[in-house]
C-alpha cells in the first residue's frame, strides 16, 4: 500500500486593496458616529466644541479615506484621527477662559434622575483625573480602559511602538488609581464630617 501524501494547502493571503475598496463614506460615517464623540470627550475636548470637533475627525478620515492603506483597522485608524483632533482643540482652548456666574443655579432633579446625575458627576470626576495626564497617558488609557481597543490597536493608533504604548498606559493607570484613592478617601471624609454635623 502507498502511504498518502497530504500537501497542507495554503490559503491565498487576503488582498488588502480589496479590504479597503469596500470602505465607503457612508460606512466611515456610520462607524465614526458610534464612538467619535465619547472618544473625543474623554480625550479632554470641551464639550462647547465637542460636535466641530466629532466632525472635523469625520472630514480628516473622509479627506484622507484614499490614504487608507488598510495596515490596521479602519477603526483603529479613525481612533489615531481623535487623537490628533482632540489634541489639537485641548491646545486651542488652553487660552479659553470659562464665563463666572456670581451664583451656580440650583439642579434640582426626580428621584428616578439621580443615578443619572450621580453618573454625570462620576464622568466629570473622570475627566478631572484625566486632565492631569499628559497628552500621551491620557490617549493610551483612555483607547484602552474606556474604548477597549486592545494595546496593540492602541499602539497602532498611537503611532507608538507596543512596549511605549504598555508604559504610557501602566505609567496613566496607576496614577489614575492613586487620584480614585485620594478622590474616594476626601469624599468618605466629607461624609462623615456632614453626617457628624447633623448630630
Amino acid at each position: 500500500m502507498k502511504a498518502e501524501s497530504r500537501v497542507p494547502t495554503i490559503d491565498p493571503p487576503v488582498v488588502v486593496a480589496d479590504r479597503v475598496s469596500s470602505i465607503t463614506p457612508g460606512s466611515v460615517a456610520e462607524l465614526g458616529a458610534r464612538f467619535v464623540p465619547q472618544t473625543l470627550r474623554y480625550l479632554g475636548v470641551p464639550e462647547q466644541v465637542l460636535n466641530d470637533a466629532a466632525q472635523d475627525v469625520l472630514l480628516v478620515a473622509l479627506r484622507r479615506l484614499d490614504d487608507f492603506e488598510g495596515r490596521s483597522t479602519l477603526t483603529t485608524w479613525i481612533y489615531g484621527i481623535c487623537v490628533r483632533v482632540a489634541h489639537d482643540y485641548r491646545r486651542k482652548n488652553r487660552n479659553n477662559r470659562e464665563l463666572l456666574v456670581e451664583r451656580m443655579p440650583e439642579v434640582t432633579a426626580p428621584a428616578h434622575q439621580e443615578t443619572a446625575i450621580e453618573q454625570g458627576e462620576w464622568r466629570r470626576a473622570l475627566g478631572r483625573l484625566l486632565d492631569e495626564l499628559d497628552e500621551n497617558q491620557r490617549a493610551a488609557f483612555v483607547l484602552y480602559e474606556i474604548q477597549q481597543l486592545s494595546m496593540k490597536e492602541v499602539a497602532e493608533a498611537l503611532g507608538c511602538p507596543l512596549k511605549t504604548a504598555y508604559f504610557r498606559h501602566k505609567s496613566a493607570r496607576d496614577r489614575v488609581l492613586e487620584a480614585f484613592k485620594c478622590h474616594t478617601a476626601e469624599e468618605k471624609h466629607e461624609r462623615t464630617r456632614q453626617s457628624s454635623a447633623t448630630l
